[in-house]
């Protein structure tokens, strides 16, 4: 986690960078939070930037510890039922969303904006990204889309 940490602190691209201060934070979290996030830890195995974020929704974003964990233990669901061929760009991507209000989704270099994707997703059932009934309905919707299936290498369904 260390080093994931201080990636992100020495990257050049602005999506997801973290200062000294933010990744020391980050680094706190993950030793006051994790010990008692049995689900979480179990998520760091295989998902370990999302991981990271998920702790930081806990002790920096307001998510409940135990509605985090609900998170971790449905992304490690959705990891296990999608069966994806190609499920490193999936943990990358959900640290970008996971334990997230819309306003706090750095979508800097993709061409949208938190708005527009909000008003695309808040009607299908997705208030946000911090609690596990709308992660659980994103993945739902965002699975059936053309681009999800061919970037992960699906072969299974989003529970």
């Amino acid at each position: 986690m260390a080093d994931i940490l201080a990636l992100r602190v020495a990257q050049t691209r602005r999506k997801m960078k973290l200062t000294d201060e933010e990744a020391a934070r980050a680094a706190l979290a993950l030793i006051d939070e994790l010990p008692a996030m049995p689900r979480a830890r179990q998520l760091l195995e295989v998902m370990p930037k999302a991981t990271i974020e998920l702790v930081r929704s806990v002790h920096e974003r307001g998510v409940p510890r135990d509605e985090a964990e609900r998170m971790a233990e449905y992304l490690l669901q959705a990891r296990a039922a999608l069966a994806m061929d190609n499920p490193t760009p999936f943990d990358e991507n959900c640290s970008h969303v996971v334990g997230r209000e819309w306003q706090d989704i750095d979508y800097r270099d993709e061409g949208m904006t938190w708005q527009k994707q909000q008003a695309i997703y808040v009607p299908k059932g997705v208030a946000s990204f911090k609690d596990v009934v709308s992660l659980r309905q994103f993945f739902r919707v965002e699975s059936r889309a053309p681009y999800f299936q061919k970037l992960y290498q699906v072969k299974g369904s989003a529970p």
